[in-house]
């Protein structure tokens, strides 16, 4: 009899844990096997579970991707100025690598990728070529091994939190597909302006100035140019996130601005030979780096600026060539390592 009952609990739980594990492969709301199944709405907001499926399955031609830099812009607005179907695959909080691995995955899945928009982060370009700054990656998401798949169809958070079983409460709820240009636009649930950026920010102490250096250009070409070279089909539109004033007050307190910023005359040396690369950058539009209307803290802006630097790539203004780059340093230059940085905070 005990025998007799632990084959039925046997038998009824693999019954059980195969039906929930075919839902979970057949709705898949990672995206892991295919795209979004008609009929069905998907709630898009998990940027390193549904990233990997999003440009692995998904049809586009266009990709904006960086980190919470990139979130506010707007596929429906690129579309508009470049004639292109484009993606948002945003990673908040990621380094090079973690873009340009994700990167390396879209073009390799997608051959009919034409425009890469890529947010450089300017706090990282500078950076360990291969940090990783997230821990919790699904790896078993990022291969094709169908073995550690199982880790996705008998994951506790699948089965139980983020289940087919909610893809489908959520169509019955009427909710509808999260488009590219709300998934994770936090635009409209934070303030901006001099008072938000300023509350609770801790002016650093000053500091001597630090010794001059070169950059380690490690991070620009493992990250970023073996994309560029290996790719020449691929138009590359890339920019500095433009970070505000206060930002460049740090850097000045730390005594590390004059470094920054002749690393980045360097970066763009080694940036600007190739023609599939459309640099861009607006740390010299300066009313626009000191107007803290545009921040939310010292780093994050205002999605009316992704906006205006999708309008500005669309037309090739505030672009960086080799011809005008080392004007556009000199003007950085000498605006930020002469700005009246105490004037912030009177």
């Amino acid at each position: 009899m005990g025998k007799q009952w632990c084959l039925g609990f046997i038998a009824t739980f693999t019954f059980f844990m195969m039906v929930f594990s075919g839902m979970t492969v057949f709705i898949d709301p990672y995206f892991h096997y295919h795209k979004p199944l008609n009929g069905f709405s998907y709630r898009i907001y998990n940027e390193r579970y549904q990233n990997d499926g999003i440009v692995k399955h998904f049809d586009y031609d266009a990709l904006i991707t960086g980190t919470s830099m990139v979130e506010n812009f707007k596929t429906s607005e690129m579309d508009t100025l470049f004639g292109t179907h484009t993606i948002k695959v945003p990673y908040s909080g990621a380094s090079y690598k973690e873009i340009r691995e994700n990167l390396e995955r879209a073009i390799r899945s997608n051959p009919k990728l034409q425009i890469v928009v890529w947010g450089l982060d300017y706090n990282r370009f500078y950076g360990d070529f291969n940090a990783t700054l997230y821990d919790s990656y699904p790896t078993f998401l990022y291969d094709d091994c169908l073995w550690n798949d199982v880790q996705y169809f008998c994951n506790k958070s699948v089965l139980i939190g983020e289940t087919y079983m909610n893809v489908i409460a959520f169509t019955r709820g009427g909710g509808r597909t999260t488009t590219f240009d709300e998934y994770n636009n936090w635009n409209a649930k934070h303030s901006f302006g001099k008072a938000g950026v300023l509350n609770g920010f801790k002016r650093p102490v000053q500091r001597e100035e630090a010794p001059k250096e070169e950059l380690n250009n490690q991070n620009i070409e493992v990250n970023v140019l073996s994309l560029v070279n290996a790719y020449p089909e691929i138009d590359f539109y890339l920019f500095w996130t433009p970070y505000s004033i206060v930002y460049f007050d740090t850097l000045q307190r730390g005594g590390t601005l004059r470094n920054v910023l002749q690393w980045e005359k360097e970066a763009l040396a080694l940036l600007l030979p190739y023609k599939n690369v459309h640099f861009f950058s607006f740390f010299d539009e300066f009313a626009l780096i000191t107007d803290l209307d545009n921040y939310k803290d010292s780093v994050h802006y205002h999605e009316n600026i992704n906006s205006y630097m999708l309008k500005c790539m669309a037309k090739e203004v505030h672009r960086v060539t080799l011809d005008n780059y080392k004007d556009y340093c000199q003007r950085v230059w000498d605006f930020y390592t002469t700005y009246d940085y105490d004037a912030i905070y009177k």
